[in-house]
């Protein structure tokens, strides 16, 4: 049988291996949108690695560890930078990389009993709201669910380009 860990890291895998598949080949248009109020690959990028701020592995590493009992969070911010703006593909390939190593260094502070048993208080800023979250909840929602989402914009921006 699987455990809860096994099966998150096995999506972890997927979800980092898809996104590498679909930047591959982009490195000359992550700047491109079609159309001025949507989103480049480079935004969607950063909007996923650092939502929320942080990181979601930094959430998860703060709840397996017992040091971390709330956060914020903002929906709908892209978290771009001039810096960011300035990153060439290498580096924006070496970001996704970091981010994906922090988030397989939090789980392996985590034990199967924790996903449900651990959780932490969330201010939805965008939404005037707070709610308990649970690991498994974030590992489900705001990391596998909403980074699938977001993959599909991705997807959408290279059919549109002829990538």
């Amino acid at each position: 049988m699987t455990s809860q860990k096994e099966a998150h890291l096995k999506t972890i895998h997927s979800i980092q291996a898809e996104l590498l598949r679909l930047l591959d080949g982009m490195d000359y248009c992550l700047d491109w949108k079609p159309e001025a109020d949507a989103w480049s690959a480079r935004e969607v990028v950063y909007h996923l690695l650092d939502t929320p701020p942080g990181g979601v592995h930094r959430v998860l590493k703060g709840m397996f560890s017992g040091t971390l009992k709330e956060y914020d969070l903002w929906a709908d911010r892209s978290n771009m930078t001039p810096e960011r703006h300035a990153c060439d593909a290498e580096r924006v390939r070496q970001d996704i990389g970091g981010f994906f190593q922090g988030l397989e260094e939090a789980m392996s502070l985590a034990t199967d009993p924790d996903f449900e048993g651990k959780s932490v208080l969330v201010h939805l800023r965008s939404r005037g709201r707070d709610e308990p979250r649970t690991a498994q909840m974030l590992l489900e929602g705001l990391f596998a669910r909403h980074w699938r989402e977001h993959l599909g914009q991705i997807k959408a921006l290279r059919e549109a380009l002829g990538v």
